[in-house]
């Protein structure tokens, strides 16, 4: 607030609307923050506003309200948008056909390893993927300090089948503990353990995060730089995105479902793998506590 000359974040002033506006507007911008979240942003900073004897800068019962007009148009986006499809069996079949032709470093052999990781753990994009092949994604807390987004080679820990922690990296691993340092659901720090999935080797969770873990440090990842990455045509390493996930994945959809519409090759995108995990769990009766 300092940095754009706001001395104090709460006042009578009309100008705080103003900027409650274009911090929302940034939430929707820069996150893609979906209206019942901003408006949880919102709640909290009117709020604020209340416990200091002021007018709350939001009302989100006036429409003429400069906040709630943004807020309302964000719903308004939602209601229309399309929502993402699971991918189809097929489409893992073929991805995985491709995968074992193809370059292991290659884009098609990278995305058939985080979803085959996905199936089973059901990760968000910002988990594994960044915005852009070139930089990597940050979250910043209010004190400043900037954190990885995404899965770094030390939040994953593997162990052999006596439970002692592997060393030699090329020993085959029968557990993984993934530490999650950044969740949308602010549960960091929290671990889940995999087990080895012995009797289908080609879609073992495991065995493909431990294909990511070798691919990052084979090409000169840090253990404080992100896994998810692929090596172009051209030789070069990138990180992988949303878009390239969306890219590998219609293409195949477009193989395989032939008769599908464009508007259904558009449901399908980086979410896919995640609404595919939810309904693979929904299959298996899990509770929506438990998906959440």
């Amino acid at each position: 607030m300092k940095k754009h000359c706001i001395q104090d974040p709460c006042g009578s002033e009309p100008g705080h609307q103003r900027v409650i506006a274009c911090f929302i507007e940034q939430l929707m911008l820069d996150h893609n923050s979906r209206s019942a979240t901003v408006r949880g942003y919102v709640e909290s900073i009117n709020t604020l506003f209340k416990l200091r004897n002021f007018d709350p800068p939001a009302d989100l019962s006036d429409r003429t309200n400069m906040c709630t007009k943004i807020i309302v148009a964000r719903e308004k986006e939602e209601c229309i948008a399309r929502q993402r499809s699971p991918i189809t069996r097929e489409i893992y079949s073929a991805l995985l056909d491709q995968a074992k032709k193809l370059l292991v470093d290659s884009a098609e052999s990278v995305v058939f390893d985080w979803f085959t990781l996905i199936r089973i753990t059901g990760l968000r994009c910002a988990e594994y993927a960044q915005k852009t092949q070139t930089n990597i994604d940050e979250h910043e807390y209010a004190s400043g300090k900037r954190v990885i987004k995404a899965f770094v080679p030390s939040d994953w820990k593997f162990y052999n089948s006596k439970g002692r922690l592997i060393i030699d990296l090329m020993e085959v691993p029968a557990k993984l503990k993934m530490t999650f340092r950044i969740q949308k659901n602010r549960q960091n720090g929290q671990s889940i353990t995999l087990v080895a999935d012995d009797t289908h080797l080609d879609i073992c969770p495991v065995r493909a995060a431990h294909r990511i873990y070798l691919r990052a440090k084979n090409l000169g990842q840090s253990d404080s730089e992100p896994m998810g990455i692929f090596v172009n045509r051209f030789g070069i390493k990138k990180y992988l995105t949303g878009g390239k996930i969306a890219e590998v994945l219609r293409s195949i959809a477009k193989r395989v479902h032939s008769d599908w519409s464009s508007e259904e090759l558009s449901r399908i995108s980086s979410h896919s793998g995640r609404v595919w995990a939810l309904v693979l769990l929904d299959e298996a009766g899990m509770s929506p506590a438990f998906m959440t």
